[in-house]
């Protein structure tokens, strides 16, 4: 009888002996109200992560007339303003007609009217995917995916479609003043997913995580800080298949390319990644060269509920992640503030937001909560863009000396 083939995945600390008990102790006292326990104390299952309430702004407030369907946040400063961008259809995600809007705030508090980026076509089953913003001199860029021929899911995950009947070409849009957008250069580079804005490295080059068409995780690394020139698909070495994946087997998933990153004061750079196997902890991915080169993926105890999260340097030179940072499962009312004096332990974590949020219009794959994070450190303020049950989009704003 041969031996089973079995898969042992490396594994990571990313938190502080703090950081461990207080995301045990919290997880523990969430399944303690699910499960009615009764305790002397009057828990009320808000678990025990200290509160720290972000000052809070709609972004837009949606409506059956504007579209019921936003998401996919993301966020920079350009030309002394805030410009956040997002997708729109009019009631599912991932639909026929799926457009990308974008909006401007002088001070991240009062936000302009919702402009046009690209367009979707529902008669002609054509829908955008925002991959993400960049700001370089007169000129803000926008990655955008266009989709055809989608194929709705067959099997139990957060996915509209399967990937493996899905046209899809990555565009790369421009403007010089954010009202006007035109398309400049179709496909850019052939991959499966972008999510997060592509950021420079320490050495100069633009790079942004994605995940190839067989749903491996890698970047793409740009010659230097011009979007316009042609990237390098770099690979991350990985032990999964798309085909072990949708047979059911439990290989680690990292198919969304939901990433997110930061670099140390070794430069080496650390890449969280959303893992779809439904572990609820990040992945991470490792490089010492500046992207060139990556370890496998390692499974952290960093807890992530299954959503995409952001992760940065404040200007006080702590790192940071914003997202779900929970065990359990899909809750994305959750939504915190980690800090990490090193950027390898967490050793603080704070949630943003007291109150649940729950949908108010239904829709194919919309979720409830606090979702995506992107994020732009302009001083000591954090500001957070995010979706509210793939519903609103809002901003979060922190002041991080307070913290």
């Amino acid at each position: 009888m041969s031996k089973p083939d079995i898969y042992q995945r490396t594994m990571i600390d990313v938190l502080t002996p703090r950081m461990k008990k207080l995301v045990k102790d919290h997880f523990t006292m969430h399944q303690f109200a699910i499960c009615g326990c009764t305790r002397e104390d009057g828990f009320a299952g808000q678990g025990v992560v200290p509160l720290y309430e972000m000052e809070r702004h709609d972004v837009f407030k949606t409506s059956t007339d504007l579209g019921t369907y936003n998401h996919h946040p993301n966020l920079v400063k350009w030309k002394g303003e805030y410009w956040f961008a997002w997708d729109n259809c009019m009631v599912n995600e991932e639909w026929p007609g799926q457009r990308t809007f974008i909006s401007h705030s002088t001070d991240g508090v009062a936000w302009s009217g919702r402009i046009l980026v690209a367009d979707g076509d529902a008669k002609r089953g054509m829908l955008r995917n925002l991959g993400g913003l960049y700001a370089r001199g007169d000129t803000l860029y926008a990655f955008i995916q266009e989709k055809w021929d989608l194929a709705h899911a067959t099997h139990p995950e957060m996915s509209a479609h399967d990937n493996s009947k899905v046209s899809v070409r990555n565009d790369l849009w421009a403007s010089r003043d954010g009202e006007n957008w035109e398309l400049l250069k179709r496909k850019y580079v052939d991959v499966r997913w972008m999510f997060e804005n592509p950021r420079l490295t320490s050495g100069g080059r633009l790079m942004g995580p994605i995940t190839d068409h067989d749903g491996a995780p890698g970047v793409v690394l740009w010659p230097g800080d011009d979007p316009e020139e042609t990237p390098e698909v770099i690979h991350q070495p990985w032990h999964g298949n798309r085909d072990d994946y949708f047979a059911g087997h439990d290989e680690g998933r990292f198919i969304y390319g939901e990433a997110t990153w930061y670099t140390d004061d070794e430069d080496r750079i650390w890449m969280y990644w959303r893992d779809e196997s439904g572990s609820t902890y990040l992945g991470l991915t490792l490089s010492e060269d500046g992207g060139r080169t990556w370890t496998e993926v390692m499974r952290t105890n960093f807890p992530d509920s299954k959503s995409r999260t952001f992760a940065g340097r404040l200007c006080d030179g702590r790192f940071f992640q914003v997202g779900n940072a929970t065990r359990v499962y899909m809750d994305r009312n959750f939504f915190a503030l980690s800090l990490s004096d090193d950027g390898a332990r967490f050793n603080k974590m704070y949630q943003l937001i007291k109150e649940p949020a729950y949908q108010r219009f239904q829709g194919h794959l919309k979720a409830h909560g606090y979702q995506y994070p992107s994020c732009v450190v302009d001083g000591h303020r954090l500001l957070i863009g995010y979706s509210v049950n793939k519903e609103d989009i809002a901003v979060g704003i922190v002041d991080t000396t307070e913290i």
